[in-house]
């Protein structure tokens, strides 16, 4: 490694780095200044991309992550590519890339690394719930979501809740509302539906449901109960006057 290339290195690793519980967050802005104070001339950009490729899989997928927090989608997607180039078998990189991919509204691409996270850790619950979320958005590939996700929802998890939310949606979407009905109810019920968000969507979507079945005064029930939890979350947001 060159003497430009380990400067580099340390400016972006060593160099206004923050650790938290999201990943690392890297000071580009810094590794510059550093460059520039070892070198004393200003990097060309392909100098630092070489030195970000040259990265761990898991720093790039950080810096994905920093990209993407700051609405940076196409750096997000470049970072993250990069992560998967250097590691295939990175599955987090895979979800990420995929749900970048999807804010910019390119689904099957979004659903392809979907797929690959799911090649790479067939246990990955990110990976089957936005794939089978983003089916349900799109109305696409709704028998190959419910076939992917039902096993995944059987046993108790910290986030089952909200696979059953997805779940018991594509089952309305296809037509088979008692299961729709059944999978929510048990949604409402699980543990780990603690999130006010998620509740109340489960709430919107049985009404929904009950509304389809023709079950009008308990889809009015569960309107009720949306408006209730939104209500209180917005209010649990404000600050003290």
């Amino acid at each position: 490694m060159n003497r430009i290339v380990i400067l580099l290195a340390l400016g972006v690793l060593l160099v206004g780095c923050q650790t938290d519980k999201k990943g690392v967050q890297v000071d580009l802005t810094a590794a510059v200044r550093a460059y520039k104070q070892g070198l004393d001339r200003k990097p060309t950009r392909a100098q630092i991309e070489r030195l970000i490729a040259s990265l761990s899989p898991e720093q790039l997928n950080d810096m994905g992550v920093l990209y993407e927090r700051e609405g940076r989608l196409d750096k997000a997607e470049w970072a993250y590519q990069h992560a998967v180039w250097r590691n295939p078998r990175f599955a987090v990189a895979y979800v990420n890339l995929g749900n970048v991919l999807r804010k910019q509204g390119r689904t099957e691409d979004a659903l392809f690394r979907y797929r690959q996270a799911l090649s790479a850790d067939h246990t990955s619950f990110e990976a089957v719930n936005n794939f089978a979320d983003l089916c349900a958005e799109k109305n696409v590939h709704l028998d190959e979501a419910l076939g992917r996700l039902k096993p995944v929802v059987k046993s108790p998890s910290p986030h089952r809740a909200y696979g059953l939310d997805t779940l018991g949606w594509l089952y309305h979407l296809t037509n088979d509302d008692t299961a729709a009905a059944e999978t929510l109810e048990t949604a409402l019920a699980d543990p780990s539906a603690k999130d006010p968000s998620l509740r109340a969507a489960i709430h919107e979507h049985l009404a929904a449901v009950y509304e389809a079945m023709g079950r009008h005064a308990e889809a009015q029930s569960q309107q009720a109960e949306a408006r209730v939890v939104q209500k209180r979350e917005g209010a649990a947001g404000r600050p003290a006057g």
